[in-house]
């Protein structure tokens, strides 16, 4: 989607953008810019991400579950989640999720629950 792609380039942090192509599979890439992806999703991606869960995201995630986080969520859930969660269950969470159990956290739950459902203090 071309218009994801520009913004992806021009909003995104240098970090972050240059995690996103150096690390990412090539098909998980392709399903982040794709047609359905909100465009403030994308950019909260590429914006609010430590480099260790984006790179989690985009190499180990399922695409529709990847699909689904950028096209459902709630920006400040997905936030929350790229910030906060700890690799290994970030990358659990985006592999072995139903899609709408996985759409319902990132839109109903409370910003400190997905913390506790993403980190195991």
């Amino acid at each position: 989607e071309p218009d994801l792609l520009s913004a992806a380039l021009t909003d995104a942090k240098a970090e972050l953008l240059g995690t996103a192509l150096e690390t990412a599979d090539v098909k998980l890439l392709g399903t982040a810019l794709s047609r359905g992806v909100k465009e403030e999703l994308l950019i909260t991606a590429l914006t609010k991400s430590r480099p260790d869960t984006l790179t989690t995201a985009l190499t180990k995630a399922k695409s529709e579950l990847l699909f689904v986080a950028l096209s459902e969520a709630i920006p400040s859930l997905l936030a929350t989640a790229l910030e906060d969660a700890e690799t290994a269950i970030l990358a659990v969470a985006l592999t072995e999720s139903r899609p709408d159990l996985l759409a319902v956290a990132l839109q109903d739950a409370t910003p400190e629950n997905l913390r506790v459902a993403l980190t195991s203090a």
